[in-house]
C-alpha cells in the first residue's frame, strides 16, 4: 500500500502515527540518536554505525507497516460510524427544531385568539358597565317628596329610606304627620325608568311587535324557526344552520346600536328585504318559507316605527322590492282558474300554500305603507313613484277590469290595499299616475267592487298587518304549524319547515260568523271606495266619473243597497249601507250641480231608475217616523236605556257619535238620547239622515218638478 492512496484525512492520521512512533525507533538505536553528538565508544567507526542503524530501521519498518494498515482500516470504520452517527444526530436536531417551531406558532396563534376573545369580552364588559352605571344612577337617585305637616312645616321625605328623615321644627308633630303619611306600608316604591334612546326604543318596538290576531310576537315565533343550511346575507347578518333566525337578527341590531335612527331604519330594512329574497329564492328548490311572513312583519314594524325616519331613498327601495316580490306570488290568485298553467304548484303542501298566500298579503301591506309614507315628500315625489317605480300592470292584475276575471281573481285584502294606495295618491289631476286612460280603468274597476261581490277566497283568510278586518282562521293554522315549546317526544324546539296542519272543511267556510265578518269587511271596503270617489270628484277630476256607464252603475249601486236594507231592516250593517247611499247621492249632486242638465249625462232608461232611488230617499220619512219617535222617547224616559228598540247597532252608533254616556243618561238626558237615536237613520223607521234627504230633493228638483215627482211616487206605491 502506498501513501498516495490515502485521502487527506488518512494523511493526517499517518502524520500523527509517525510522530508517536519516532521515539521508539530512536531508543532502539541507542541513547544518542544524533550522529553529531560526541560518543567515545563509536567515534572511530562512523560508517559502521550508519550501516547498522539503517539495517535496524529497515527491520522496524517491516514490522510497523502491517500494524499500520490494520489501524488505518479500523480508523476508517470508526470514522464512517461516527459520520453516520453525526448525520443521524443532525437530522434529529433539524426535526426537533421544526417541531419546536410548529409548537411555537401554534402557541402564538392560540395566544392571539385568546387575546382577541379577551378584548371582545372586555368591550362587552365595558358596555355592560356603562349600562349598569346608568341603571345604578337612575335607581340610586333619591326620590324625595315634600310633605306639608299640620304645623305648616315642609318636610323632605326620602321615599327609598324611611329611617333617615331630615326634619326642621318640633320633632313630635313631624313624626306624627309622617306616621299618618307613611303608615304601616313597607313596600318599596320602584321608580319608573323612561328610555329616551332611539335605538333602545326601536329594539323594544321590534321585540314587542305582534301580527294582528296573533297570540305570540313575531320575535317569539322567529325564535322557533331556523334554516337547514348556513345563510350569508352580509358580514353583519349571517345565520348558522339549525340556529334560531332571531339570534342572527338580534346580533345585527347589537352591532348597529351607534347608528342614527334614519340610518338604522334604512339598513335594517335593507337587510330584512335581502333576507326575505334569500328565503324566497330557496322556495324554487322546494324549501320552506316558514320564516318569510314573520321577517316581513319585522320589516313592517321597522318602517312604521317612526315615519319621519323613513327617507325618499328607502321609500323607492321598498316599492321596487315589494313589486318584485309580489310579481313572483301574484299567480296564486289565479290557481283556481288556470290549473293547467300551474299544475306543478299543486304538489306543494297545504301549509306551504298558506305561507305563500300570507306572504302575498303582507308584502302588499308594506307596499301600501310605502306609498302612504311617500305623501310626506310632496305630490311630485308621489307622481314620480307611480310613473317610474310602481308596476301598474301588477296592480291591474289585483283589480282587473274584466268582470269574469274580477270575480275569480279579486281578493278583499289586496283590493283594500289598492284602494288605500289610490286614496293616498289623489292629486288635482286625479290619481297620481296622471294618465287619463289608466285612471278611467281604475274608476271602472272600483265601481265593479259594488256590482260584483268579492267572495271569501279559500286559503286567504288573514287580517294582515294594517287592519284587523275579516277572518283570520288561516293565520291560526299557520301559527299551529309552528311549535310553542319543545316537542314532548323528540324534544324538537326548532323547525326549518312548517309542521303539517289539517285544511278546513267546506262547511266551515260558510259558517255564520265567517260570513258575518266577511260582510263587515266588504262593506268597510265599499265605504272606503265611495269616499275615495267623492275625494276624486272634489279634487277636480269629475270627468273620470261623469260618463254614462259610470253614472248608470252608481244608480244601480244605490238601488242594490236600498233593496238589501228592505230585505234585512234589522241587520247590524244597516248603518254601513246608509253611509254608502249617502256618499253616492252626494256624488250625484256634485255632478248635476256642475252640468245642470243631467239628461245629457245618462241613458234615457237610467232616468226612471234615478227617479225611483231618489224618491225612496226624499219621501222616506212619513207618519211611521213620528210614531216611532214617540215610542222610542217613552221607552227611554222610563229608564230603559240599554235596550235596543228598533236596531240596537244603529242606536249604539248614534250614542257614540253624539258622545252620550248611558251611565249618565238620567233625568233630562233621556230626551237627548232619544233625539240622537232618531236623527240617526236605521233604514226603516228613520230611513235616512236629514242631510241625505235634502240632497235627494235638490237633485229631484233639477230632474222633475214636485207635481211630477208626487205622481210618480204614488204610482210606484200603487204598483
Amino acid at each position: 500500500m502506498s501513501e498516495s492512496s490515502f485521502d487527506d484525512d488518512d494523511e493526517e492520521l499517518m502524520a500523527l502515527i509517525r510522530a508517536t512512533q519516532a521515539p521508539a525507533a530512536i531508543t532502539n538505536l541507542g541513547p544518542y540518536p544524533t550522529g553529531n553528538s560526541a560518543n567515545p565508544t563509536n567515534s572511530g567507526k562512523p560508517e559502521s554505525s550508519g550501516i547498522t542503524g539503517n539495517t535496524m530501521n529497515g527491520n522496524n519498518s517491516g514490522q510497523i507497516l502491517p500494524n499500520m494498515s490494520g489501524d488505518l482500516i479500523r480508523a476508517q470504520g470508526e470514522i464512517s460510524i461516527l459520520r453516520a452517527q453525526l448525520e443521524s444526530l443532525q437530522s434529529l436536531k433539524n426535526e426537533e427544531i421544526r417541531r419546536l417551531n410548529r409548537e411555537y406558532e401554534n402557541a402564538q396563534n392560540l395566544a392571539q385568539s385568546h387575546i382577541s376573545a379577551l378584548k371582545q369580552l372586555v368591550d362587552k364588559l365595558e358596555d355592560e358597565k356603562k349600562f349598569l352605571g346608568n341603571e345604578i344612577r337612575s335607581l340610586s337617585a333619591a326620590k324625595r317628596r315634600k310633605v306639608a305637616t299640620p304645623s305648616g312645616l315642609i318636610v323632605e321625605v326620602d321615599m327609598d329610606r324611611h329611617d333617615d328623615i331630615e326634619v326642621s321644627g318640633p320633632e313630635p308633630e313631624v313624626l306624627k304627620s309622617l306616621k299618618a303619611i307613611s303608615g304601616p306600608v313597607k313596600q318599596k316604591i320602584q321608580p319608573i325608568i323612561s328610555i329616551q334612546d332611539d335605538w333602545s326604543l326601536f329594539c323594544l318596538h321590534i321585540w314587542n311587535y305582534t301580527i294582528n290576531g296573533s297570540s305570540r310576537s313575531s320575535v317569539e315565533i322567529l325564535s322557533r324557526i331556523c334554516t337547514d343550511r348556513d345563510v350569508h346575507i352580509s358580514p353583519e347578518l349571517q345565520i348558522d344552520a339549525w340556529t334560531p333566525i332571531l339570534a342572527a337578527i338580534w346580533n345585527y341590531l347589537m352591532l348597529k346600536k351607534d347608528l342614527r335612527l334614519d340610518k338604522l331604519v334604512r339598513q335594517f330594512s335593507e337587510q330584512m328585504v335581502m333576507l326575505i329574497r334569500s328565503q324566497i329564492s330557496e322556495n324554487k328548490n322546494r324549501r320552506s318559507i316558514v320564516a318569510v311572513p314573520f321577517i316581513t312583519s319585522l320589516l313592517h314594524a321597522c318602517v312604521n316605527f317612526k315615519v319621519s325616519a323613513v327617507d325618499e331613498h328607502l321609500v323607492v327601495y321598498l316599492v321596487q322590492e315589494m313589486c318584485d316580490i309580489l310579481a313572483k306570488f301574484v299567480f296564486l290568485l289565479q290557481l283556481e282558474d288556470e290549473e293547467e298553467s300551474f299544475l306543478d304548484h299543486h304538489n306543494v303542501t297545504y301549509q306551504h300554500r298558506l305561507l305563500e298566500n300570507f306572504t302575498l298579503v303582507l308584502c302588499f301591506d308594506i307596499l301600501e305603507d310605502a306609498v302612504s309614507i311617500a305623501t310626506q315628500f310632496g305630490p311630485k315625489f308621489v307622481s314620480r313613484i307611480w310613473e317610474n317605480t310602481i308596476d301598474t300592470q301588477l296592480l291591474l292584475k289585483i283589480l282587473p277590469e274584466n268582470s269574469e276575471r274580477f270575480k275569480s281573481v279579486a281578493q278583499i285584502n289586496l283590493v283594500y290595499n289598492y284602494v288605500e294606495m289610490l286614496s293616498a295618491s289623489l292629486s288635482s289631476g286625479g290619481f297620481a299616475a296622471n294618465k287619463d286612460h289608466f285612471n278611467k280603468l281604475l274608476v271602472a274597476s272600483l265601481i265593479k267592487a259594488f256590482l260584483i261581490d268579492i267572495s271569501i277566497k279559500e286559503d286567504f283568510m288573514f287580517f294582515g298587518l294594517n287592519r284587523a278586518l275579516g277572518n283570520n282562521e288561516d293565520f291560526e293554522r299557520i301559527s299551529a304549524s309552528i311549535p310553542t315549546k319543545a316537542d314532548s317526544i323528540f324534544s324538537h324546539s326548532l323547525i326549518a319547515t312548517a309542521l303539517p296542519v289539517n285544511p278546513p272543511k267546506s262547511e266551515e267556510l260558510q259558517g255564520y260568523h265567517v260570513v258575518t265578518k266577511h260582510q263587515f269587511h266588504l262593506l268597510s271596503l265599499r265605504i272606503r271606495i265611495v269616499n275615495t270617489l267623492e275625494s276624486l270628484v272634489i279634487s277636480g277630476s269629475m270627468h273620470l266619473l261623469n260618463e254614462k256607464e259610470n253614472l248608470k252603475s252608481i244608480v244601480r249601486i244605490i238601488a242594490f243597497e236600498q233593496n238589501a236594507m228592505m230585505h234585512q231592516p234589522r241587520s247590524q250593517f244597516i248603518h254601513m249601507r246608509l253611509a254608502i247611499v249617502a256618499v253616492l247621492v252626494r256624488i250625484l249632486y256634485y255632478i248635476t250641480d256642475e252640468h245642470k242638465n243631467i239628461n245629457t249625462l245618462i241613458y234615457p232608461e237610467t232616468l226612471y231608475e234615478i227617479f225611483v232611488i231618489l224618491m225612496r230617499v226624499a219621501f222616506g220619512s212619513d207618519s211611521l217616523s213620528l210614531d216611532a219617535l214617540k215610542l222610542l222617547s217613552e221607552i227611554r224616559a222610563r229608564g230603559f236605556t240599554d235596550v235596543g228598540v228598533f236596531n240596537r247597532w244603529c242606536e249604539q252608533r248614534s250614542r257614540d257619535i253624539s258622545h252620550i254616556n248611558l251611565h249618565e243618561a238620567s233625568g233630562g238626558k233621556f230626551g237627548m238620547l232619544s233625539d240622537a237615536e232618531c236623527n240617526f237613520g236605521n233604514g226603516l223607521e228613520f230611513p235616512y239622515e236629514l242631510e241625505t234627504i235634502e240632497i235627494a230633493r235638490e237633485i229631484l228638483g233639477v230632474c222633475v218638478n214636485h207635481d211630477e215627482a208626487d205622481n210618480l211616487y204614488y204610482n210606484m206605491n200603487e204598483v
